[in-house]
């Protein structure tokens, strides 16, 4: 009952916020992907100010580049590593066994749903014409960031600088979650697995976005510090 009412939630949340015309000025130039910010629909900016540069959408080349280079990407490879560890301090599958053969199998899992979900994602991205990229708020204050960060899990930017339902990640963390049944073993490989595998993928996810909101900062104040 409670998975069901945390799916529920998780579909009727990407709804309400289509709904609420989600359009905060954002600006992606976290972990140095160098995109610009979104204008489209802003007022003129006051006199004396500098007006942000025109959001420029990516070409079919670098979505699949983007796309790439999330597969190996230092948080997926240390969160496959994690997830691998976890699973075999738990014995889950235990059909897998421990040592390092069974260490290799759940690392190889973990991997196999980053590059299922990518793919998929980037499918969506194409078909939808949406930006992977993902786009910060440095200026506003932590609230907002936070919101911005969890709130791009679920609305996506469009190439357009429009909004639109984030198909491309909540369809790759679910569809992932359903093809890695493939390779799990039996008691692993149910529809309620790949539920679960999928939400928590969407989960790990959005925790990202909030580490590439401030992990920036944290990693300026700390150079700073030194």
């Amino acid at each position: 009952m409670t998975k069901s009412l945390a799916l529920g939630i998780l579909f009727a949340v990407p709804m309400w916020l289509h709904a609420q015309q989600f359009s905060p000025d954002l600006d992606d130039g976290a972990a140095g992907s160098g995109v610009q910010s979104t204008t489209q629909g802003a007022k003129d900016p006051p006199a004396g100010s500098v007006a942000a540069p025109a959001f420029v959408p990516l070409t079919v080349g670098q979505k699949v580049e983007r796309r790439t280079e999330r597969l190996f990407e230092p948080l997926n490879m240390l969160g496959a590593a994690m997830g691998a560890g976890i699973e075999q301090w738990r014995d889950i599958p235990p059909q897998w066994g421990q040592g390092a053969d069974g260490y290799a199998r759940r690392f190889g899992s973990g991997m196999g749903y980053n590059v299922t979900h990518n793919g998929i994602a980037l499918g969506f991205d194409l078909a939808m014409h949406t930006d992977p990229r993902y786009h910060r708020m440095p200026e506003a204050g932590a609230k907002a960031r936070i919101w911005n960060a969890i709130s791009q899990s679920f609305i996506a930017t469009k190439d357009d600088g429009g909004r639109t339902i984030n198909l491309s990640e909540i369809g790759g963390s679910f569809g992932a979650g359903f093809i890695a049944n493939v390779w799990n073993p039996p008691g692993y490989n149910s529809t309620l697995d790949g539920l679960e595998r999928g939400a928590f993928g969407f989960a790990y996810h959005t925790g990202k976005n909030v580490l590439r909101e401030f992990m920036p900062d944290l990693l300026r104040a700390a150079h700073l510090r030194r």
